[in-house]
């Protein structure tokens, strides 16, 4: 596992990264109020089979991704983080993993991406319209 930073437009996020640069992206996405680190077992086991597995320190939690504002933290904001971490990793397409607060981000990601996200895995988080925060229950954007 080394460390990695990974410049986008909203800051530099701070992220671990095992694998082989060919293997199967994976993405991880970490719960409050943790970081990337909370994953470690998981990116060993997924790098020893082959995945090239990243779990970047969210919004607010990267040093160099730390705005101020509230409404800097709206849902919306952190999918394109998502994106644009994926983007700068080359990744068309990958595997997304979340947990808690990263898990209400890995579906509303998969919602809004769906042909990026290959497959998603949430771990303690219920979809957003069982929690009544889905898209089709609001007026308007995330």
């Amino acid at each position: 596992m080394t460390e990695l930073k990974i410049s986008t437009a909203a800051g530099v996020f701070d992220a671990i990264v095992s694998g082989p640069p060919e293997g199967r992206p994976v993405l991880l996405l970490h719960g409050f109020p943790q970081t990337g680190a909370v994953w470690r077992e998981q990116i060993q086991a997924l790098a020893a089979h082959g995945h090239r597995v990243v779990a970047p320190d969210q919004r607010g939690y990267s040093p160099g991704a730390r705005p101020q504002r509230p409404e800097d933290y709206r849902i919306g904001l952190l999918v394109d983080d998502v994106a644009a971490i994926t983007e700068e990793l080359g990744w068309s397409a990958f595997d997304l993993v979340g947990h808690d607060w990263g898990g209400a981000v890995a579906w509303w990601t998969a919602h809004t991406h769906p042909g990026r996200v290959r497959s998603l895995t949430v771990v303690s988080t219920p979809h957003p319209r069982r929690a009544g925060h889905h898209p089709a229950h609001r007026s308007g954007s995330a």
